[in-house]
């Protein structure tokens, strides 16, 4: 009998051991997805983010989910192992494993699988997000490293390359595919609205310079300047709202709006632009762009200048700019037709707006520039070259030729690009 009790202390051991490491998976997990739905307070994101294992964890989505899926494999693997060595002691002696003897291991150890394993860390990790994100960080760290081998390896673009699949497989945990997911079976979500609602979950990632108007792409009302040359260079723009500067942005004093100017009771020749001055926001280059969007909101503002951190101007934003992140591109009758990011009929060849935001370039194109001093591609391309290129130029750089099409005297209009090969999706 003692013999008997202490052969079935290891596997109930070796049990407990599997659920506690599978808890920690379920209470990672949920984190990580608090974290997606934007459920913690930004205090305690920052916080996170100093731990060197969450930050790790927190920066590769894709892998810590494939560290996850890894792990409760793994568990559940090792716990069915263990229902069948407490089968066998549940057995008679002599008679082997049983039909019998494996359901009475099993039932006790699916119930505590799902109240130890399941149900109870996740309800931890909803009611204490951040120390459940620190008790788990190392366990998934952990598995990321067993699983450098088949990265090295290349296993997983080899069975893709062989089956014929290009790009990436989905990431589960990603809460835009969730989404997405969730409406193509919900016939009452529109497709409308789902663009919407991704649009929004990747609005999180978003800083006020991924939507700037860069300071040379502003056209402003210079009080150094006459009236009727403002005037005449504000026809020639088309726009409505205009920093009133003395010299440039960074002696702005507000903003002056085309109405007040048709409404002003002196008429246009002798009104006072300083008279019809509107306040304006400000907002800081790392700014958030949903807490940028909240403020603009709250305060009415539709436009705010963009500082950095030794307090010169860099540029605007806009509502408008803002709000096309979340609905696609607003268009007016005045608007040009021309899309930002059109692709060609010769394949790898794209038309390319000077306009066209740097996220938006990089994710239709699949690249990572690793340059975040800019926020249109035609900031990207003459920072790459250091001055402001004619037509007809042509570049290389990060796998894209470039081909210069249409300039101004203050920036690139329209480019053609090339990917070169093993660039791109």
């Amino acid at each position: 009998m003692m013999s008997v009790f202490l052969d079935m202390i290891i596997p109930l051991v070796s049990l407990f051991a599997f659920l506690f490491m599978h808890a920690l998976l379920v209470m990672g997990e949920t984190g990580l997805i608090s974290v997606r739905y934007g459920k913690l307070a930004r205090a305690d994101l920052e916080a996170l983010r100093k731990h060197r294992g969450i930050a790790r964890v927190l920066s590769e989505g894709d892998r810590a989910g494939g560290a996850l899926r890894f792990g409760k494999v793994l568990c559940l693997l090792a716990l069915g192992m263990q229902v069948c060595i407490l089968a066998l002691g549940f057995s008679v002696q002599g008679e082997g494993l049983s039909w019998v003897s494996l359901f009475l291991a099993g039932l006790p150890i699916v119930f505590l699988f799902y109240v130890v394993g399941y149900y109870l860390p996740q309800a931890l990790a909803l009611r204490c997000p951040v120390v459940t994100l620190r008790l788990s960080a190392p366990l998934l760290v952990s598995l990321k490293l067993l699983l450098l081998p088949l990265r090295f390896l290349s296993i997983k673009e080899f069975i893709f390359k062989r089956i014929g699949v290009d790009g990436v497989a989905p990431d589960p945990m990603d809460m835009a595919v969730q989404l997405r997911a969730l409406g193509l079976n919900n016939t009452r979500l529109s497709p409308v609205v789902c663009s919407i609602v991704s649009r929004s979950i990747q609005m999180q990632d978003l800083v006020v310079h991924d939507v700037l108007l860069p300071r040379n792409e502003v056209v402003i009302y210079d009080l150094n300047e006459d009236l009727a040359t403002n005037l005449g260079r504000m026809k020639g723009a088309g726009h409505t709202r205009y920093p009133l500067c003395r010299g440039d942005l960074d002696d702005c004093l507000g903003i002056i709006h085309i109405k007040d100017i048709f409404r002003s009771k002196t008429g246009e020749l002798a009104m006072e632009p300083d008279v019809l001055m509107r306040p304006t926001g400000s907002f800081l280059l790392e700014t958030p762009l949903e807490e940028a969007l909240q403020r603009m909101l709250r305060t009415k503002f539709h436009m705010g200048l963009v500082y950095d951190s030794f307090g010169g101007a860099l540029g605007v934003v806009t509502l408008e700019r803002i709000l096309e992140e979340l609905v696609g591109d607003i268009q007016d009758e005045f608007d040009s037709e021309e899309e930002r990011i059109e692709a060609l009929r010769e394949p790898g060849c794209y038309q390319i707006s000077g306009l066209a935001p740097m996220h938006d370039v990089e994710m239709r194109l699949g690249l990572e520039t690793g340059n975040d001093e800019v926020s249109t591609f035609g900031g990207f391309v003459t920072g790459e070259l250091g001055r402001i290129p004619k037509a007809g130029e042509q570049l290389t750089v990060h796998g894209l030729q470039i081909e210069i099409v249409r300039v101004d005297e203050r920036r690139i209009l329209t480019t053609r690009v090339r990917l070169l090969s093993g660039v791109g999706d």
